[in-house]
């Protein structure tokens, strides 16, 4: 039997974020450009031997001018690694691609770069249900469970709900979605019946009792 289902947890505020992401690319860029300048002034500029005791004054204002040029390059290639850092937290979104028995997770970075975070193998999953479900925070309060949030949004887009995936993959994981229910749907034709909890109720009927 097989099976293939993706959708995308697109992030809500991707219009914003993207406008920040495009400012920290730029500044990270400028750090780097002029962090690897200053660092290659100061090699150049360093006498690899010391400055010699009888050193005239433009040597030694040459020599403190290299010292001072390696130490602000040093600088900027900090700032310039913090800002890479940071920009990955911006304009983030989350794939998930279902194949025949298999769940994989990838989170996408300013649309056009991805990286798979996890592939889920149904003969792993523990559980799977709501996290609007007691269930949910019973396991998240667990000291031996890791949470894994794949969602960038506080809140779900239309049709979609938070569902989680407890699995054992080198201790165990508590895995967060933002999905439509067919997922869910798909993954069951693969898992054992008593994974799905217990006080599961379906989206369709959740919604018309709110």
């Amino acid at each position: 039997m097989d099976a293939y289902y993706e959708e995308s947890a697109v992030n809500r505020k991707e219009s914003k974020e993207r406008k920040i992401y495009t400012i920290i690319n730029v500044f990270s860029y400028i750090f780097l450009i002029l962090g690897i300048i200053l660092l290659v002034n100061f090699i150049f500029s360093m006498p690899f031997k010391g400055l010699p005791e009888d050193a005239s004054e433009d040597a030694q204002r040459l020599y403190a001018f290299a010292i001072f040029s390696g130490l602000i390059g040093a600088f900027f290639l900090l700032q310039w690694f913090i800002l890479f850092k940071l920009k990955a937290r911006f304009n983030v979104s989350y794939d998930y691609v279902f194949v025949s028995g298999e769940l994989r997770i990838s989170k996408v970075f300013n649309i056009n770069r991805r990286k798979l975070i996890a592939r889920i193998d149904c003969a792993d999953v523990l559980q799977v249900g709501d996290v609007d479900n007691s269930a949910y925070e019973r396991l998240r309060s667990d000291p031996s469970t890791q949470e894994i949030v794949c969602t960038a949004n506080d809140e779900t887009g239309n049709d979609k709900f938070f569902m989680y995936i407890l699995a054992n993959i080198n201790g165990k994981k508590l895995y967060v979605l933002e999905c439509r229910e067919t997922l869910l749907v798909n993954m069951m034709k693969f898992l054992k019946r008593t994974v799905l909890e217990s006080d599961y109720v379906p989206q369709e009927k959740k919604q018309k009792s709110v």
